[in-house]
C-alpha cells in the first residue's frame, strides 16, 4: 500500500502539473488569438491573483477543519480548470478564468499539502521539505515539457497536455483518500485570515523569509513567462518546443540546489538563491543584448537554482519558527509571498511600454536581487543566533 506521505506528494504533484503544463501554449493561442506580448504576461499573471485569496483562507481553515476536507476540493477544481482551458482555448476570457482557477487551485493544495506532509513526516523535517519541494518542482518541469513536446509534434497540442493532467488528478483523487488526518477538528476556532506567525516573529518573517520566498518564483517566473515570448522572433518554428525545455531545465535544476540546501543549512541557502537569481537574470539581459540565445539556457539553470535554494530553505525557516497548530497558515505566508513573484514578468512587459527595452529592466532586477542576497547573509545569520540549535539543520 502507498504511504501517507506518498499518497500527499503525488496529489501536489498531480496539481502542480497543471498549474504550469499551458505556459508553452500560450505561443500557440498568441497565434491563433492575436494575442499581444503583454496580454500573454497578463495570462501568466492572473495565476497569482487567482491564487491570494485562496493563500489567505485556505492554511487557517486546513488548521481548523482538517487537511482532508480543505485539499479535497481543491484537487478537484484542478480538473475543473483544465477542462475550462480544454474547452474555452478559442476566447481569452476563458483563458483567463482558466488561469485564475489554477491559481485558487495551487493556493489550497500547495498549502495544505505541504502542512500535511510536514506532519505525517515530522521524524524527519528536513528531508520532507527537500520531498516536498522536489515533487512540486518535477510537476512545474515535467508539465509545460510534455505541453512543449505536444505542441512542436502532437496534431492535438491544446488537447493532450490537458488530457494527461486530468488522468493525474482522478489518480490524485484517488490517493488522497486513503491519507491519514493529522488535524483534530476543533469548533472552538474560528476560520479567520491569520499570518500564522508566533509572537515576535514578524520581524523574522518580513526580514528573511519573505525576501528568501520571492526567490522561489520571481526568477523562474522569468523564465517561464517573458522569455519564450521574447525568443519567438528568433525561432520561429521552433518557439513552443523551446519554451517547454526551458520550463524543464529550470524545474530541474532545482534539484541540485534542495540536495545542496540539505548540507549547507538553510541560512547560507537563502542568500545563495538570490545570488543565482541575479546572477541568471544578468546572464537572460546579456543573451537578449547580444542575440546569444545560449546564454538562455545557463540563465535557466541558475533560476532554476535559485528557486531551489529558496523553497527549501524557505520551507525549513517555516518549520522552525512556526506553532503546530498554525503551521498551515504560516505555510500560506509563505506561498503567498512566493507567488508575487509570478507577477514578474507583467512587471516587466508593463514598465518596457516606457522603455522599450527589456534589456536595463532585467539589468535592474538583477541589481536589486544582488542587493537582496547581500541582505540576507546578515539578516539571516541574526535569525540563526535568536532560534538557537534547531535553526542550524
Amino acid at each position: 500500500m502507498p504511504s501517507a506521505k506518498f499518497r500527499i506528494l503525488f496529489t501536489l504533484f498531480a496539481v502542480g502539473f497543471g498549474a504550469n503544463v499551458a505556459t508553452p501554449l500560450f505561443l500557440i493561442y498568441e497565434d491563433r488569438l492575436g494575442l499581444s506580448t503583454w496580454t500573454l504576461t497578463a495570462l501568466f499573471a492572473i495565476y497569482p491573483i487567482g491564487l491570494a485569496p485562496a493563500l489567505v483562507f485556505s492554511g487557517p481553515a486546513s488548521d481548523v477543519l482538517g487537511r482532508r476536507v480543505v485539499i479535497v476540493p481543491g484537487v478537484v477544481l484542478s480538473g475543473v480548470a483544465s477542462l475550462v482551458m480544454l474547452f474555452g482555448g478559442s476566447t481569452v476570457s476563458m483563458l483567463y478564468l482558466g488561469r485564475f482557477l489554477l491559481g485558487v487551485v495551487s493556493g489550497i493544495v500547495f498549502v495544505v499539502g505541504s502542512a500535511w506532509t510536514q506532519e505525517v513526516g515530522s521524524s524527519n523535517p528536513m528531508l520532507t521539505t527537500r520531498q516536498i519541494a522536489a515533487v512540486m518542482f518535477a510537476s512545474f518541469g515535467a508539465g509545460p515539457l510534455i505541453a512543449g513536446v505536444a505542441g512542436q509534434w502532437s496534431s492535438a497540442p491544446l488537447v493532450i497536455p490537458y488530457l494527461i493532467h486530468l488522468v493525474l488528478v482522478m489518480l490524485g483523487m484517488w490517493l488522497i483518500r486513503g491519507a491519514p488526518e493529522t488535524v483534530t477538528r476543533n469548533s472552538t476556532r474560528k476560520i479567520r485570515p491569520n499570518l500564522g506567525m508566533p509572537r515576535g516573529t514578524g520581524r523574522d518573517f518580513s526580514l528573511v523569509i519573505a525576501p528568501t520566498a520571492f526567490g522561489v518564483f520571481g526568477m523562474p517566473s522569468l523564465v517561464f513567462g517573458l522569455f519564450p515570448v521574447l525568443l519567438k522572433p528568433a525561432m520561429p518554428g521552433i518557439a513552443v518546443l523551446i519554451s517547454g525545455v526551458l520550463g524543464f531545465v529550470v524545474t530541474w535544476s532545482t534539484f541540485p540546489a534542495q540536495t545542496l540546501v540539505g548540507r549547507i543549512g538553510p541560512y547560507r541557502g537563502a542568500p545563495l538563491a538570490l545570488a543565482c537569481g541575479a546572477t541568471g537574470t544578468t546572464l537572460g539581459a546579456i543573451a537578449f543584448a547580444t542575440d546569444t540565445w545560449g546564454l538562455v539556457f545557463a540563465s535557466a539553470v541558475l533560476m532554476g537554482s535559485a528557486s531551489g535554494f529558496a523553497m527549501t530553505s524557505g520551507l525549513r525557516f517555516v518549520d522552525i519558527i512556526c506553532l503546530p497548530e498554525d503551521r498551515g497558515a504560516l505555510t500560506g505566508s509563505f506561498y503567498a509571498v512566493a507567488y508575487v513573484g509570478m507577477m514578474n514578468p507583467l512587471l516587466v512587459s508593463t514598465v518596457n511600454k516606457a522603455v522599450d527595452s527589456f534589456v536595463p529592466i532585467l539589468a535592474g532586477i538583477a541589481v536589486v536581487t544582488a542587493l537582496g542576497s547581500c541582505w540576507l547573509f546578515g539578516a539571516g545569520a541574526r535569525l540563526r543566533q535568536r532560534h538557537g540549535a534547531l535553526s542550524s539543520s
